[in-house]
């Protein structure tokens, strides 16, 4: 039973590599540019795995016009310094607890929260456009789109305990992705 937790687990990690999506942004002066994007994955790092690119709740039917996507949570805004891990160490640690949710919106807003509004759509990945202010090479969510990460991943759970075995399948789950 051991080997084969060990084994889903690490086909799990293999197959989450880090993402990268092809994104047009629309800068302040309307020049249109491709850029390469990267969605960020490092939840053994934060405990948070990507969950998708999520479209904000505000304006939608059927919302109040109040209630956002990540709501009853905290939030903050880093004007030019705000990045994903950044946003996951402060929902990890927000206000004395750790949210289920972590969203990043407008290339600098972080919002935590315990749950996902069922009014906000899963969008396409390409959909969340805006580089992080603090780091241009990831992905920060769009315009009233939100980049979501999960906590829930098992992030206690050490390489070693799975032993030789879970190490061979590590690398070939790896080579099977190049």
């Amino acid at each position: 039973m051991k080997f084969l937790f060990c084994f889903l687990l690490l086909v799990a990690i293999a197959a989450s590599a880090t993402a990268t999506t092809t994104a047009t942004t629309t800068t302040d002066k309307r020049d249109e540019q491709q850029q390469q994007l990267t969605i960020y994955d490092d939840a053994h790092k934060s405990g948070y795995v990507y969950h998708g690119c999520f479209n904000e709740t505000l304006g939608l039917e059927g919302n109040d016009g109040v209630t956002r996507a990540l709501y009853g949570g905290v939030n903050e805004v880093l004007e030019g310094t705000m990045t994903v891990g950044r946003c996951l160490e402060f929902c990890g640690k927000g206000q004395g607890k750790k949210y289920k949710f972590a969203g990043l919106e407008f290339a600098r807003e972080c919002w935590c929260a315990q749950s996902l509004s069922t009014l906000s759509p899963r969008l396409q990945d390409t959909e969340c456009n805006l580089p992080c202010e603090g780091n241009a090479s990831l992905a920060c969510g769009g315009r009233l789109r939100l980049s979501v990460y999960i906590s829930g991943a098992s992030s206690s759970i050490q390489s070693s305990s799975c032993g030789v075995l879970g190490i061979l399948v590590l690398f070939f789950g790896l080579f099977l992705l190049v």
